[in-house]
């Protein structure tokens, strides 16, 4: 957590991540069968960042609702992140998630897969209770954006096979993947906060800029972190080429002869994946990408926290703090 978060904000933020995590804990799922229900408790019970949640109780209290009042909602957009990591492991073959064994990798696949599907039932068994006048309106940015997510995921595994990519693309892929969820996080916290629709609006366009730059941030931390620091497998994504907005800036400073020592480093068996994660990173140091992502961050947080500022909310500390995290998180 940066140093810029306040103490009492800090407090706040685990407030939040105890009350959502003990709301799963309690989640009334019988034990039989054993086939499905260990895995949806094992992926429960993962450690993670509860951003999206967070982005749920901060925008509750922008318009100055009682964030105890969405976390019905919280749940639901968190238990929908979790199906969709379930899944998403399975389609990138990571055998890590949060620091410990993905679903798919500590079962097996067949259970991860029918585990993601219940959980994805569960998160909307949690919106039964949203007020019947915001129901419909809830419903459907909850389709809509779910279904975003997907369309994300299937633009980033289609991008494997293509061989040119262009930044738009790339810049549309992340406002799905990762961008969607978030922005419906914020949406639902303001609307069923007691927001008005504007405002509501309002707060998925700072979410949504938010989410290019934790994606952005994550790509970074994919080149320059480490799997301990992370909780998940690295390297991925620089191993099987995957087209990244880093990848495909650096592919566009580097020279022929830097290209073909990547060929030949690709078709050497004797050179590791561990080894070709250090050509990669070095080459991103001296191109300039990693500061020109650097930049790219700043700048959707810059204007992420101009919305703020202009939005006329009641507390803004809690969406600022978000904002900070995002820029210096390291994990």
């Amino acid at each position: 957590m940066s140093d810029l978060v306040t103490d009492f904000l800090e407090k706040r933020l685990e407030e939040w991540r105890q009350a959502l995590e003990a709301k799963l804990q309690q989640a009334p799922f019988p034990d039989q069968p054993v086939y499905l229900y260990e895995p949806i408790r094992y992926a429960l019970a993962g450690k993670g960042k509860r951003l999206r949640p967070a982005f749920v109780f901060a925008s509750a209290e922008a318009v100055g609702g009682d964030w105890h009042e969405v976390l019905n909602v919280a749940a639901a957009v968190e238990v929908f992140h979790l199906f969709s990591l379930v899944h998403d492991d399975i389609m990138d073959n990571d055998d890590m998630r949060r620091g410990r064994a993905a679903v798919h990798h500590a079962f097996d696949t067949n259970r991860a897969l029918l585990s993601g599907d219940a959980l994805l039932i569960y998160a909307y068994e949690q919106l039964v209770d949203v007020p019947a006048p915001l129901l419909r309106s809830v419903l459907s940015a909850f389709n809509r954006l779910a279904m975003a997510v997907c369309e994300g995921q299937a633009w980033d595994m289609q991008f494997e096979h293509e061989e040119s990519v262009e930044m738009k693309d790339y810049d549309r892929m992340i406002d799905a993947k990762t961008g969607a969820l978030l922005q419906l996080s914020a949406y639902l916290g303001g609307l069923v906060g007691g927001g008005t629709e504007e405002q509501a609006q309002r707060l998925g366009e700072i979410a949504l800029l938010t989410g290019r730059a934790f994606q952005m941030q994550d790509d970074l931390l994919e080149v320059t972190s480490s799997s301990a620091a992370m909780g998940k497998s690295l390297g991925s994504d620089v191993i099987h080429e995957k087209k990244t907005w880093l990848w495909l800036d650096l592919w566009k400073h580097l020279s022929p002869a830097a290209l073909s020592e990547w060929e030949a480093a690709k078709s050497n068996p004797d050179f590791g994946d561990a080894e070709r994660l250090v050509l990669v990173r070095n080459w991103m140091h001296s191109t300039g990408t990693l500061e020109r992502a650097e930049l790219r961050i700043k700048t959707w947080i810059d204007s992420a926290n101009e919305q703020i500022s202009r939005g006329g909310f009641r507390q803004t500390e809690p969406l600022e703090a978000l904002l900070n995290f995002i820029l210096h998180r390291k994990s």
